[in-house]
């Protein structure tokens, strides 16, 4: 499903050129769950932007289902994100002013989906999630735990087939962590949805079939985690 393929990337700081990758290569199946772990400036974070299109490696390609995202145009690339792939992140950037309602049917609503379609489905996700009675409520009426669901929610709205999570339990206590780790593990093994979870939390690989750990820019192991599922 997921190809990453030889990924470089290369920033330079005046003259001096830095590494945050050297060469990455992974694969990710159909409804498969992977963490990719390691010390900070690993290059986790980079990973994750580069299979989401979301920067351009130096060298090296992105493939989901087999199209690469180096091919297609800004406006290919964008269409891509929106359709196939759903972002979480630490900080879960809902807007504050809107209920849950309206944060998950807003992309929808920008996508050119009518309001009346775009609030049924975020009201089908939000339930999905556990939210079905909170779906007025605003972030600031939410716990921590039940924003990043909002998040995941909006993540879900227009059904992609992967999943990426940036330390998505970065800002969470344990138990909401931990629930948040296990709807995760359920878009995988429930949906077939792929999912690729970058983390520092010790605990959360162990959701995971597969660990990716990265050291200076460089895949150090690909572990198989037995405990999985």
């Amino acid at each position: 499903m997921l190809q990453v393929v030889d990924l470089v990337k290369t920033y330079f700081q005046g003259k001096i050129p830095v590494h945050a990758l050297a060469g990455v290569s992974f694969e990710v199946a159909d409804g498969e769950f992977v963490t990719i772990t390691g010390p900070s400036g690993s290059g986790k974070s980079t990973v994750l932007n580069l299979i989401g299109g979301l920067d351009q490696p130096t060298t090296g390609d992105v493939r989901i289902d087999n199209v690469s995202l180096l091919k297609l145009s800004d406006t290919e690339r964008t269409k891509m994100r929106r359709d196939r792939i759903g972002f979480v992140f630490q900080f879960f950037n809902l807007l504050p002013t809107m209920s849950a309602l309206e944060n998950v049917s807003l992309p929808l609503i920008l996508g050119g989906v009518r309001r009346k379609d775009a609030e049924a489905r975020a009201t089908e996700i939000l339930t999905h999630v556990g939210l079905g009675d909170r779906v007025k409520h605003r972030p600031d009426e939410l716990s921590g735990g039940e924003q990043q669901r909002v998040a995941i929610a909006r993540a879900l709205a227009y059904n992609p087939v992967l999943i990426l999570a940036d330390e998505p339990t970065g800002n969470l206590d344990t138990k909401s962590g931990k629930q948040v780790l296990e709807m995760l593990r359920g878009l995988a093994t429930q949906e077939r949805k792929s999912v690729v979870l970058v983390t520092h939390d010790p605990n959360a690989w162990r959701y995971g079939d597969r660990m990716v750990r990265l050291v200076d820019g460089k895949v150090d192991q690909i572990l198989k985690n037995e405990e999985a599922r």
